[in-house]
């Protein structure tokens, strides 16, 4: 009897380019302020300003908060007269000297004691500038922790702070990947938001930690973010980044679907490569590279 002809298998042919050789890494990374502190008065008194609302961007140089100055402006009156007339007593008794009127001794405690009332007076004027709490930078105000009219003590936390001239990113990388802080001027990295995920913004390695976390065992890596078209970004967000670095050794690879591999006999991979004028494939060996998701 005829024997029924196998059927002709179809396979699926592929054109398939040469490219870099890019390792290529996703993470989850938070957006953080460059730093944030708490920021407090370096002397007591009843707080009857404060003009720090939460979410506002307080200018450089600008005050935050301010302390009843009255009895520090007293003290301040007191100082600078008891140094005027600590002055004055020194010119005459340095006068009498001259005449040889006076004993060198008391000379020297009149000049001790205007050294002392000088020290007083710049003691007082500092104080009362502590009344004030000016911003060290444009700061964002992030939480109040004081409200007006109450009694405070020295370095007691009144408002907390953000400095957020440019943002930081953070992500934890895996033990496998420590290779690349070697070269990190090789690394590309790019911040990409849920709400805009065909925008690519691009981030600046600024340092990375040499301790693993003690629970997951990675190391932390800090990037820089530019304020510019993110505006709306705040600390404390999620953003995915792309880390990408090329491959030292391979200068170009070729991308292929994980259904195109084969192996021979030997189990060494290989993939089958159509000839379009004889219509034929033949095998050819190749060497893995990172596997990727696309």
């Amino acid at each position: 009897a005829d024997t029924p002809k196998e059927p002709i298998r179809t396979v699926r042919v592929a054109t398939v380019t040469a490219s870099d050789s890019v390792l290529q890494r996703r993470f989850t990374g938070r957006v953080d302020a460059i730093s944030t502190v708490d920021l407090s008065f370096q002397v007591q008194g009843k707080l009857v300003k404060l003009f720090a609302q939460e979410g506002t961007l307080i200018p450089k140089g600008e005050v935050i908060a301010e302390l009843d100055q009255n009895d520090y402006r007293l003290a301040v009156q007191q100082a600078k007269a008891q140094f005027n007339l600590a002055q004055l007593d020194l010119t005459r008794k340095r006068n009498l000297l001259k005449s040889g009127s006076l004993p060198k001794a008391m000379l020297d405690q009149a000049e001790t004691n205007f050294k002392l009332r000088r020290v007083a007076l710049e003691t007082a004027q500092r104080n009362l500038s502590y009344t004030r709490i000016i911003a060290p930078f444009d700061a964002l105000i992030s939480d109040r922790l004081m409200d007006n009219y109450a009694n405070v003590g020295a370095h007691q936390a009144i408002v907390r702070v953000q400095e957020l001239t440019e943002l930081r990113v953070r992500i934890n990388i895996p033990e496998n990947m420590v290779a690349l802080l070697k070269q990190t001027a090789e690394l590309k990295a790019e911040a990409v938001f849920k709400e805009r995920p065909l925008q690519h913004f691009p981030l600046i390695y600024r340092e990375h930690m040499t301790e693993a976390g003690s629970v997951a065992q990675t190391y932390e890596i800090v990037f820089g973010l530019s304020r510019e078209h993110n505006q709306h970004v705040l600390p404390g967000m999620t953003v995915g980044v792309i880390i990408s670095k090329k491959q030292a050794g391979a200068t170009q690879a070729i991308a292929i679907r994980m259904t195109a591999l084969d192996y021979d006999a030997q189990g060494s991979p290989r993939v089958w490569v159509f000839n379009p004028q004889t219509e034929t494939v033949s095998p050819r060996k190749v060497t893995l590279g990172t596997v990727r998701k696309h």
